[in-house]
Formats: structure tokens, C-alpha cells, sequence
């Protein structure tokens, strides 16, 4: 009796070590197609999958763009189009070589960013009719579902006479996956700002962040938030003599949260924004992503 117990035993724990050991990938291919299943074999050449449609699929990694691991839930459903950003704030996942999107916001925000490699990307855009800024970033995965990055954002007026501009270089840790993760960013900027030749670059002392997150919920679904974290300084005057008392920073930030509706490369972001600063107030967000 014991010894059946034992080999009860044993042949349960090598079923799921059998059950642990099964892979599944998506595949996201070179013309825009993705096709997902379990993985049967990798090597040099190709991929070998078994999916539920085509039986057992063979792809050369000269038409592969990318193999993700996902869940066997995930198996019928496209990679998230848009996994290196948020609502506006990026993650340290990198676009790869040769992948661009454009997004626009309010219809007033128009930006594209575009992978020089599959660790750099570049782009920039206009928020008309105010502002131009550019935001290169780099983004490396140093382990699994360990992504690190950075970056810089900076931005210039658009207006003649108007001189303005803010930059801040900030870092980035993600973790998680394409389709399920979270990002801290830090960074440290600065505002130009005066009036006519009398101007300067004025750097904050403290820290600036972004807590983000994502999470798919379904096929075409995913939950964000995104929430930004600045530090503002106000100068106090006595209220008597009107002579400068002192000046006082504090942390204020911006929360939000809401959904992206996404198809294979397309993603549309709706959500509410609100302001620590100020009672609680519900600000409508909306933008359309293209990948191309």
C-alpha cells in the first residue's frame, strides 16, 4: 500500500512538472500577422508551434519580429499594439527596429515615435499651437520581466516672444510583461521661462515621477493609470508688511485612470484626469494610437 502511495505520488508530481514545462508564445510577424500556440521548438533557424487552427506551425526568424511568452488564455489574442507607453508617459520596454506609431490628443497633441534600433527610439511632436518637443528613449529587458530605461522630454514654444521650454531627463523601471506590468519613472527637469531677452533655465530640487500601470483584461480591453508626481514651490509674504517671508515646495500630482481599446495596431485611450492641487475635479481624456 505504501509503495502504490509512492508511485502515486511520483507520477503527480511528474505530470506537473510535465504541465509547468509547457510554453506558450505569441509570435508577432514581419507583415503584421501574429499567430500563437504552444512551443514546440526553438533553434537558430526557426520556431516550431502548435496551434488550434493550423496544427503545427513552422516560422523562420527571418519573418519574426518578436516571440512573447503568454498564458494559455492569451493564446487566441493579439500582442498589445502599444506596451511601451501609457496614456502619455512612457515604460522601459522599447519599441523595436523599424516600428513607429502616431498618436493624437484632443486633437491638439500630435506626436510619433519611431525604433532606430531595438534599444533606441526617437520622436517628437506638436502641440499646436504651443509647443514642439522631441523624446528620445532607450529601454533594455536585463531580466525576465525586468525592463530598464530612460530617457529625455523637451519642449519649446511655438509662439514668437514666448519664451518658454521645459526638459527633464528621467529613468525607468518596468515590471511585467507586453501585457500585464507597471512603471516607475524619475527624473529631474527644469523651465525656461521669462518675458522678452530676459530669460533663464530655472531646475528644480527635488525629483519628479510617474507611477503607471496596465493590465489586459480581455481581447480588446486593457486598464491604465497613469499619475504624475512633481514637486511646486510657493513664496510666502507677511500678510502686515508684505516683505518675503519664505518659499515652500510641496508634492503635488496629476491621477488618472481609464482604458485603451486596442486592435492589432491600432489603440484607442479614454480616461479621467485630476489634479491633487485643487478639489476633485474629472477631466476627460481621449486619444487614437496608430501603428504602422
Amino acid at each position: 500500500m505504501k509503495n502504490l502511495l509512492l508511485v502515486i505520488l511520483i507520477l503527480a508530481s511528474l505530470l506537473v512538472k510535465a504541465q509547468d514545462s509547457t510554453t506558450y508564445v505569441n509570435v508577432a510577424l514581419k507583415n503584421g500577422n501574429s499567430v500563437s500556440g504552444q512551443l514546440l521548438h526553438k533553434s537558430d533557424a526557426e520556431v516550431s508551434i502548435l496551434t488550434t487552427d493550423l496544427g503545427t506551425v513552422m516560422l523562420p526568424w527571418s519573418a519574426i519580429e518578436s516571440v512573447n511568452v503568454i498564458s494559455k488564455q492569451e493564446i487566441n489574442q493579439f500582442a498589445n499594439p502599444q506596451p511601451t507607453r501609457y496614456f502619455f508617459a512612457p515604460s522601459a520596454i522599447p519599441l523595436k527596429k523599424g516600428d513607429k506609431y502616431y498618436q493624437n490628443a484632443y486633437f491638439l497633441l500630435n506626436s510619433i515615435q519611431a525604433g532606430l534600433s531595438d534599444h533606441f527610439s526617437i520622436g517628437g511632436g506638436v502641440f499646436v499651437p504651443f509647443a514642439l518637443f522631441i523624446t528620445p528613449k532607450i529601454g533594455y529587458q536585463v531580466a525576465p520581466k525586468v525592463h530598464l530605461g530612460g530617457g529625455v522630454l523637451f519642449a519649446t514654444s511655438l509662439i514668437r516672444d514666448f519664451n518658454f521650454g521645459v526638459g527633464t531627463v528621467y529613468g525607468s523601471f518596468t515590471y511585467g510583461t507586453n501585457e500585464h506590468n507597471f512603471t516607475v519613472n524619475a527624473g529631474l527637469g527644469g523651465v525656461n521661462e521669462g518675458s522678452g531677452g530676459n530669460h533663464q533655465w530655472k531646475f528644480a530640487s527635488k525629483p519628479m515621477f510617474t507611477l503607471s500601470g496596465m493590465t489586459r483584461i480581455s481581447k480588446r480591453v486593457l486598464l491604465m493609470t497613469e499619475n504624475w508626481i512633481f514637486s511646486t514651490s510657493s513664496e510666502n509674504f507677511d500678510t502686515i508688511t508684505g516683505q518675503y517671508v519664505n518659499t515652500v515646495s510641496v508634492y503635488n500630482g496629476l491621477l488618472s485612470a481609464g482604458a485603451r481599446i486596442v486592435g492589432r495596431r491600432y489603440a484607442f485611450d479614454v480616461g479621467l484626469l485630476s489634479p491633487t492641487s485643487s478639489e476633485f475635479s474629472a477631466i476627460p481624456y481621449i486619444a487614437c494610437n496608430i501603428k504602422f
